[in-house]
Order: C-alpha cells, then sequence, then structure tokens
C-alpha cells in the first residue's frame, strides 16, 4: 500500500492510479535520449550495428533469365546481344570488374546518372540493374546516331524496337 502526507501532515493510504513505467520503456527512453546526443553518424553506425541489412540494395540475380528479363523490363532493342556482351565482357558479372564495380558490359568510366563511381577505367554501379540501365542508355544512343545514316529507312529504330 502506498502512503502520502495530507494538508494536515498525516500520513494516510492512497492508490496509485498511474501504472509505473515498465524497464523497456524506460530503457528506450534513455537510449532516445543517448542517440540524440549523438551525430548524425553515430546514429547511422547505431542503426547498421541492430540493423544490418539496412544497407542491403535489392539487385537482380545474376542468371542468363533474370538478365534478359531485367532487360526487356528496362527496353533493351537486342537483349540476346546484350547478354552476349556480358558473357564476353565479364563472364556474366563473374569477372574481377563485373564483380567489384557491378560492371558486367565492361563500360568504361563516362558521368551518366546510373554511373556511382571509378574501378579503374571502368564505371562502377550501385546495382547490375544501374549497370543494364546505362547499357540500354548508350544503346539508345548509337541507335539514335545510326538512324537515317546507317539504315535508310527512317522507321528502322522503331521497327527494331517493335521485334523484341
Amino acid at each position: 500500500m502506498n502512503y502520502k502526507l495530507n494538508s494536515n501532515l498525516e500520513l494516510v493510504p492512497f492508490k496509485n492510479k498511474y501504472k509505473p513505467l515498465s524497464i523497456g520503456l524506460i530503457a528506450l527512453l534513455v537510449i532516445s535520449i543517448i542517440l540524440l546526443t549523438f551525430r548524425q553518424e553515430s546514429i547511422k553506425i547505431v542503426y547498421k550495428v541492430v540493423n544490418p541489412t539496412a544497407d542491403k540494395i535489392k539487385d537482380i540475380e545474376l542468371s542468363e533469365e533474370a538478365i534478359v528479363n531485367c532487360l526487356h523490363k528496362n527496353g533493351c532493342v537486342l537483349p540476346n546481344v546484350a547478354l552476349a556482351q556480358a558473357k564476353l565482357e565479364s563472364n556474366v558479372g563473374k569477372s574481377n570488374v563485373g564483380k567489384n564495380a557491378k560492371n558486367m558490359f565492361g563500360i568504361t568510366y563516362h558521368k551518366c546518372k546510373y554511373v556511382d563511381g571509378k574501378y579503374g577505367v571502368y564505371a562502377k554501379y550501385k546495382t547490375y540493374e544501374d549497370n543494364i540501365k546505362c547499357y540500354i542508355h548508350i544503346q539508345d544512343h548509337y541507335l539514335k546516331q545510326i538512324d537515317g545514316v546507317y539504315a535508310s529507312d527512317p522507321n528502322y529504330i522503331r521497327q527494331l524496337k517493335n521485334l523484341k
């Protein structure tokens, strides 16, 4: 039973209408206060320790089927040619550049929205899907260059794209 002093300074029993805080809630409050005093980088480190998969970026599987599906999904005109290049350039992502730079096609470093950095002379990507998107961007650029020059039919590129 809990007691308190009344206005006459007498000790009288009383019923506590508030539930005591649980140890878990107190711990959470203490941790929150501590984290608020750390810099943002420290919070990121603590978060990574608590949640180690937080930085894992979802990527495609390095199988021929998954690569061709991703090429199709992203609008690749000649996915079989792209797959053949991935086999030739990096053994479908298994070479050093393929693994370390996520560069299946041996694309050299250049500035574009898909490139995340440089690995030697090669472009480095966050994901293989970014590498595929970059490959398609380059392919589209070259197809536009041959339109009207390589092929006399002005609808040649559109016809190629419709054949996928």
